[in-house]
């Protein structure tokens, strides 16, 4: 299998969709052909090629998940529970807003891993692929994303 065949089968396994693996797959190509330095040194270049798709289609998929917290928490009222009340929705979108505040604040590598863990549940052995670091790094930003979270909670009441 040649290395467009096989990246282009990685992407789709991971986004299910004709349009958006045709999308990624090109990213993946460009991504080198605007940078070739990225490549030197390289020994298994389809593995690299493989990698980096796979990795673009996981950020999509993140980024997908993500949508509607990044765009804001205003168009959540359509999928909140038409039994909570006035109160517990305020005091629900409250607790986001101090989670989201709380996230920007972090790190960046820490909510990195908080994201790709709570979010795209990857394992820290996958987090640690995806990001080129060890599993038990890994961890370790974990540990820092969440006490900084407790600690940002706790502190805001």
């Amino acid at each position: 299998m040649d290395v467009r065949s096989r990246l282009t089968h990685v992407i789709y396994g991971r986004v299910q969709c004709s349009a958006t693996t045709a999308d990624l797959l090109q990213d993946t190509f460009l991504r080198f052909w605007e940078r070739p330095g990225l490549l030197r040194g390289v020994a298994d270049l389809a593995g690299y090629f493989v990698t980096t798709g796979r990795n673009l289609a996981l950020d999509h998929q993140r980024r997908k998940k993500l949508a509607p917290f990044v765009d804001g928490i205003e168009g959540l009222e359509a999928i909140s529970d038409p039994g909570q009340s006035v109160e517990s929705t305020a005091i629900s979108r409250q607790e986001l807003r101090r989670v989201q505040a709380a996230l920007g604040r972090m790190p960046p590598r820490a909510r990195q891993v908080f994201m790709l863990s709570r979010i795209d549940g990857l394992t820290y052995v996958e987090i640690g692929d995806h990001l080129g670091i060890s599993p038990k790094t890994a961890f370790g930003h974990m540990v820092v994303a969440l006490e900084r979270l407790r600690a940002e909670m706790k502190a805001q009441g």
